[in-house]
């Protein structure tokens, strides 16, 4: 999958990005209203639209997802209760410094986790970030996601492929033509070989349906 983050981005380009082929968006809820994310909603169409949860404090968060949104993005320190709603998908955050034993126990939360993002301050793909991915591969039974930069190259989303990672997410004012590209990129790698099993991701599409994604080992068929 190939995730956009439009927390800077008017309706106009929105619309634009969505139209690029993006599998979803998200966008940060503080600070946004809810007729600034409506405006963003419509202009997504058909296309996820899920809220990053940056604040710790469960008032701000309670006001975010009050917004509405198909699901959210939030860290480890997030109060449970502001994301404990039933109905819309949710990625959860993790540091590459996240204990191994911690990151295998993300399987058994009571609390349902549809993905995991791997984020940090490093967004480059170095050698030390593949191994981090194939670790984190290794001991999730859930879609793993990474944040990368826009500097990302052909070779590099093969190898994060190849390590079993089945999703990027940009940074903030990519434009909808660096998105086409980057989709037209990822359509013609070769197809990753399976090296397990995973649950397949979910994200709730606008409406309340829920839209299954492709094979969650595949970021190739999952449009990444």
């Amino acid at each position: 999958m190939v995730i956009a983050n439009l927390t800077k981005a008017s309706a106009a380009e929105a619309k634009a990005i969505a139209g690029a082929g993006i599998d979803a968006a998200i966008v940060s809820g503080t600070g946004l209203g809810a007729k600034g994310f409506g405006q963003l909603s419509r202009a997504m169409a058909d296309v996820p639209l899920g809220l990053f949860l940056a604040s710790a404090g469960k008032e701000e968060i309670a006001q975010s997802v009050s917004l509405g949104g198909d699901f959210v993005v939030f860290g480890l320190k997030t109060p449970l209760e502001t994301v404990s709603k039933e109905g819309i998908g949710k990625l959860l955050m993790i540091e590459p410094s996240l204990d191994p034993g911690l990151v295998r126990a993300i399987n058994e939360l009571p609390l349902t986790v549809d993905g995991v993002l791997v984020t940090g301050e490093e967004s480059s793909v170095t050698v030390e970030r593949l191994l981090i991915c194939q670790r984190f591969s290794d001991l999730l039974a859930r879609p793993l996601l990474v944040a990368v930069d826009l500097s990302v190259t052909g070779a590099e989303i093969s190898s994060l492929l190849q390590a079993g990672v089945n999703g990027l997410v940009l940074p903030e004012k990519v434009p909808a033509e660096k998105f086409a590209e980057l989709k037209k990129t990822i359509g013609s790698l070769p197809k990753a070989t399976k090296r397990k099993t995973k649950d397949t991701a979910f994200l709730p599409q606008l409406g309340g349906e829920v839209k299954a994604k492709a094979e969650a080992e595949e970021e190739e068929e999952e449009g990444e």
